[in-house]
């Protein structure tokens, strides 16, 4: 009798431990699932607009005037940054600037000059680029 329980006891731990291999193979394939899929937790922020409204000109060390197309952002009232403005007209994907955000809901604030141009809420999810289109 001895001898039959013991061996009901050994198999419903190698069963047990089957289980677990096998629920573990199955989780890290998911996972590498995902990486391979390259999804990050970050999604991205490009301003389009028309370049002239959002100009400003300014000199180099050399004396030749340059044109700069910044607009200062600011994201939840709390990071901010300059960016430039990519042009409606020649939207080429070697000419684009975008921003990485954390992904979620974002109070997005767009001045230039210190006048506010802008200020609207998004949603953006992983990997999404998010357009802002100035006016």
């Amino acid at each position: 009798m001895k001898k039959i329980v013991f061996r009901s006891a050994f198999a419903a731990l190698a069963l047990l431990a089957a289980a677990l291999i096998l629920s573990t193979a199955l989780f890290s394939c998911m996972s590498a699932t995902t990486v391979r899929q390259g999804l990050e937790n970050v999604a991205y922020l490009e301003i389009m607009g028309d370049k002239s409204k959002y100009q400003t000109v300014t000199s180099t060390k050399s004396g030749a005037t340059e044109f700069l197309h910044l607009v200062q952002v600011v994201i939840d009232e709390d990071e901010a940054f300059d960016a430039e403005v990519n042009s409606i007209k020649n939207r080429a994907v070697e000419n684009e600037f975008s921003y990485k955000i954390a992904t979620g809901t974002h109070t997005i604030e767009i001045s230039f000059e210190g006048r506010r141009v802008l200020r609207t809420q998004i949603f953006v999810s992983a990997g999404q680029t998010k357009i802002i289109s100035l006016p």
